[in-house]
Order: C-alpha cells, then structure tokens, then sequence
C-alpha cells in the first residue's frame, strides 16, 4: 500500500512539473526592452512671418521599455536622442535661417497590439518632453558659435535663442516579425520654443520619422 502511494504521488508530481514545464514554455513574455534607429525628418510650425519650405533630414536613436498587460494593451517609456530643426526657413524679408537642435526626449506612451497574418501590428499614442543639449544654428548664412540654445544669446546682437525645453505629442504605428520592429509616427511639440529676438511670432517643432528596431523580450 505504502509503495502503491508513493509510486502515485511520484507519478502525480512528475505530471505537475510537465504541464508547468510547458506552461512556462508557452507563457507570452510581458516585458520588452526595445533598441531602435532611424531617419527623421524634422520640420516646424510657424505663426506667421516665414515659410519652412524644406524638412530636415537628421536621425533618432534611442531605447525603450515595454510592459505589456493581459490583453492587447501596454505601456511604453523611452529615453531617444533625436535632432528637430529646419532647413532654409525663409523670412519675409528675405533672410534665410537654419536650425539644428539636437535634444534628449524622454517618451512615455500607451500601446495597442494585434495580430495579422503572422505578424504583429501595433500602435503607441502619448506625451514627451525633450531637453535641448546641443546644436547649430546658421542665421542668415552665418553660422553662430556655441550652440543653438540659450548659451548663445549674447553672442548676437539683442540676443537669439530657442528655449531648451520642449513637450508635445508623438503617435506611431508599426509591425514586429520575428522581434524586428518597423515603426513610423508623427510628433507635434506644443511649447512656442524660440526666443523673441530670433522669431517673432511662435515656433514649435513637428516631424515625421522611421525607426526600425530590434525587441528584447523577458
């Protein structure tokens, strides 16, 4: 009896610890840490006293992490180093003004995935805020020294600058095969970023861009 109990509870054990083996194996992995880079193209928007008639072609770079929820929701925070700015933006009298400004941006994010055709497809909606570190800054086809940020404005008469600080909006879509990720969105920042003496009237950034990426997922 004593032997016909243990050969059961032995039976019994293996039996669990197979089906949790295989639950294990099966689980959907919650957590993702994502590494991605890509082209932006980078423009603005302007209340009135000049034209921005070309994108600026830069690059953003940066890492995130997902927590995805039961169901098809997540959240997403990310820390990129992305470069804003125009090319050739035209004044009305005439002056022509290049930006670069290069920024730190912290992006917090909501997610919604699906799957198709044996893919992924997902979609992120939510804020950021970005910090400006650095960048040049070419006025009227001359190229200021220092910066494009606050650390140059004595170095034009008046002063002239942009605000380092910078929030807004950024939404995107994507696909994931196979842990590879392809991602297009559009942010809008929301803050008027230019020092008076430089622009009049209110610039903020705006830009499309592309990434593509690689998903560690745990």
């Amino acid at each position: 009896m004593l032997k016909k109990l243990l050969f059961t509870s032995l039976l019994l054990l293996g039996s669990v610890a197979v089906f949790a083996a295989d639950g294990e194996k099966n689980e959907v992995k919650k957590n993702a840490l994502v590494v991605y880079v890509g082209p932006h193209f980078s423009m603005a928007s302007i209340s009135g006293g000049g034209i921005n008639p070309s994108a600026k072609i830069s690059f953003t770079a940066g890492l995130a992490y997902e927590r995805n929820f039961y169901g098809d929701f997540g959240v997403v925070g990310g820390l990129e180093f992305t470069e804003k700015g125009t090319n050739d933006f035209l004044f009305v009298d005439g002056r022509t003004d290049d930006y670069s400004l290069q920024y730190l941006q912290l992006n917090l994010a909501v997610k919604y995935s699906k799957e198709f055709w044996g893919m992924k497809g997902f979609g992120q909606a939510g804020p950021y805020i970005a910090y400006g570190v650095g960048g040049k800054c070419k006025i009227n086809g001359y190229e200021l020294q220092g910066g494009t940020f606050d650390e140059f404005t004595n170095q034009v008469s008046g002063g002239a600058g942009f605000k380092k600080f910078d929030a807004g909006i950024r939404v995107a879509i994507g696909v994931e095969f196979y842990n590879v990720r392809i991602t297009a969105g559009y942010q809008r920042g929301f803050v008027n970023i230019a020092d008076e003496n430089l622009i009049s009237n209110k610039y903020r950034n705006q830009g499309l861009f592309v990434t593509a990426g690689y998903a560690f997922k745990f």
